[in-house]
């Protein structure tokens, strides 16, 4: 994977709650990348930490305003993984929280330049998504933490898994999996719904992603 502009397809399916209902949905997605890192296997570790990303951080998800009753239901009764969005699931949104949150996991090596979202959903509408986009301002949220954590950033601005924000004993929920230092995913934490994830503690610390570090 030499330096320059490069584009990759890729989709997930994911159900959507709006007004109380569900709805299937099937989400297509063309990224536009440039390689920051000229390091090559460095490259192709966070090309494939993006694929994860998208294969299986975001698909087979439940996609729902964080403020939408039935939401509120399923977060507490079942086993699911969510996408919580601070407003009901438009593709706009979706497409700025796709866009923020891969740029966070790739954190620099790769840029993502522009997003491109299309869903069954959507009506034949494809939407794009760059830096200044004003579709980036809808994720502009006060208070998104209480005031404990209010010096964390939301998930889709961390470069842990998470897809939803949680407040558990040790700490803010970070992800359903976990990154092996650059690589991809290695496995799920947990299988318990409330602990299924490594925990930013309160004072959280570097993690070394050195290739040669023991283990």
């Amino acid at each position: 994977m030499s330096k320059k502009f490069f584009s990759w397809k890729t989709n997930f399916k994911s159900i959507i709650v709006v007004d109380n209902e569900l709805f299937n949905n099937d989400y297509n997605l063309k990224i536009h990348l440039t390689p920051i890192t000229a390091d090559l296997q460095e490259q192709g570790d966070f090309f494939e930490r993006l694929k994860m990303l998208f294969e299986s951080v975001f698909n087979n998800t439940i996609v729902a305003s964080r403020e939408e009753p039935l939401y509120k239901i399923l977060e507490k009764e079942t086993n699911n993984r969510f996408v919580q969005l601070p407003r009901q699931p438009y593709d706009q949104l979706m497409a700025a929280v796709c866009f923020t949150k891969a740029n966070s996991v790739l954190q620099g090596k790769i840029l993502i330049n522009e997003l491109e979202l299309s869903s069954f959903q959507g009506d034949g509408i494809t939407y794009r998504i760059v830096k200044e986009g004003p579709e980036i301002q809808l994720l502009d949220i006060d208070n998104w933490f209480p005031t404990k954590y209010n010096k964390f950033d939301p998930w889709w601005l961390r470069s842990d898994t998470a897809t939803y924000d949680k407040i558990l004993d040790k700490g803010i929920y970070t992800g359903h999996y976990r990154w092996h230092n650059h690589d991809a995913i290695t496995d799920m934490v947990d299988n318990e719904h409330d602990t299924h994830a490594k925990i930013f503690e309160f004072n959280p610390k570097v993690l070394d992603g050195s290739k040669d570090k023991k283990k």
